[in-house]
């Protein structure tokens, strides 16, 4: 480890040491928080009798540059993710960006080849393809095409999402704290995919809310973090009763068949979950976008090690689905 980041000691089997390893996956967050994917990756790279690790690190966003400079030149880092508070910032220092990544100026994964950091986004075809499996397994539908979709968020997470929806022929609304960013990123896809979407700021959601087919949280808002106790459904200038007050005043007014996510990864279920929970709607959290791109990340970052072990990403998936 260098000054530049530590090990994160939050996430769920993240190691207390790389130096038995030949080679690592690092993923940089900004905080910690108890994800599972340190713990789901090297139970993958055990099962297959691979001695490769995989790690989340904490360090700050504002070095970015200097964090990535010093994976490109780290001989055992072979690529890893993005996590909280670098998903925008990696774009800017990798060499390389995927045509996706590119379009959505945002990374999630970031394979090393040839010395070279290549960045690429599976977010949001994760989320899509966790979002579609829901739907034809409780609605008996198997497309999104003209849902109503309302997204709370525009950030990086955000970002991907709205991009991978709009491919689906959807109508997007984005909300988000700071208005100016929900328009941009609507413009963004309306001028690149031709797709109708709209930005609004977070004083839109309760007019938003009763049309909505989907609901899904992309915010900081249910997050671990500073705002981990607020729901998605109302702003998290003013306290926390006034929020929670306020958003369940909000998700009352959503159609009875309406679809309710959030892609925040917790413990426990979160503020805006357990809101839509209470009125009897559907509700997604984050493991399913989470096991999706996380089977895409791994690939992208070591189909050649998995094939030499004869895995094919099937086998890829069922180990990861394996923990829990």
């Amino acid at each position: 480890m260098t000054q530049l980041y530590r090990l994160a000691t939050l996430p769920h089997g993240n190691p207390n040491s790389l130096e038995d390893f030949e080679t690592y996956d690092l993923t940089p967050i900004d905080h910690e928080y108890p994800g599972r994917f340190a713990k789901k990756a090297n139970h993958v790279f055990r099962s297959l009798d691979l001695p490769i690790g995989f790690a989340m690190v904490v360090a700050d966003p504002k070095e970015a540059d200097a964090v990535y400079d010093n994976f490109r030149k780290d001989p055992k880092y072979r690529g890893g993710g993005t996590g909280s508070g670098f998903k925008n910032k990696a774009p800017a220092f990798l060499d390389v960006l995927d045509p996706l990544a590119r379009r959505i100026d945002a990374v999630n994964v970031v394979v090393k080849k040839d010395g070279a950091l290549h960045g690429y986004n599976t977010d949001g075809t994760g989320f899509v393809f966790g979002l579609k499996e829901l739907f034809a397994w409780e609605k008996d539908i198997h497309s999104l095409m003209g849902a109503k979709v309302l997204l709370v968020g525009a950030g990086g997470t955000a970002d991907a999402i709205a991009f991978a929806l709009a491919g689906e022929l959807v109508q997007l609304d984005i909300v988000n704290r700071t208005a100016e960013k929900a328009v941009k990123l609507a413009e963004r896809i309306t001028h690149t995919l031709g797709i109708r979407a709209t930005g609004y700021g977070e004083d839109a959601l309760a007019r938003l809310v009763p049309d909505a087919d989907i609901i899904i949280n992309a915010s900081t808002k249910s997050a671990e973090g500073p705002l981990k106790d607020f729901a998605a459904l109302s702003s998290a200038d003013g306290d926390l009763e006034h929020n929670l007050r306020d958003s369940e005043r909000v998700i009352a007014t959503a159609k009875r068949s309406a679809v309710v996510c959030d892609v925040n990864l917790r413990d426990s279920v979160s503020p805006t979950l357990s809101l839509a929970k209470q009125y009897g709607l559907l509700t997604q959290d984050g493991r399913a976008m989470n096991f999706h791109q996380a089977v895409e990340a791994l690939w992208l970052i070591h189909a050649d090690d998995f094939r030499t072990q004869e895995a094919d990403k099937r086998t890829v998936a069922r180990l990861i689905e394996a923990v829990s």
